[in-house]
């Protein structure tokens, strides 16, 4: 699980530590993600996006971008990572060439 952004026409997430989610990707790129909506359309089916993509790992901004997207997730008074001076951490770029899934966004 991860918080997902936008930022230059690309989804975005960050970590702070070198997890195992970095290392499959610098083994191999290709990467899918899946957003679950609360939706519920009309045949009765949960609504969800995934996007198949590329994902380009760079190092350091991840402390930024986190406590932005911890404005979005969580409230726009928390501070997250809550420590002081954070690891530069990892930012991922997910350049995404195919869209599908079940809803609005596949018509």
């Amino acid at each position: 699980m991860a918080w997902l952004g936008l930022a230059d026409g690309e989804v975005v997430f960050g970590t702070l530590n070198d997890q195992r989610k970095l290392r499959n990707l610098r083994h191999d790129p290709r990467i899918a993600v899946t957003v679950q909506s609360e939706r519920i359309n009309e045949w009765g089916l949960r609504e969800y996006l995934v996007l198949d993509g590329t994902a380009r790992i760079t190092e350091g901004g991840a402390s930024d971008l986190l406590q932005r997207l911890a404005r979005t997730y969580l409230g726009p008074d928390f501070v997250f990572p809550a420590m002081p001076n954070p690891p530069p951490g990892f930012v991922v770029r997910i350049g995404f060439n195919r869209v599908s899934g079940v809803g609005r966004w596949t018509k």
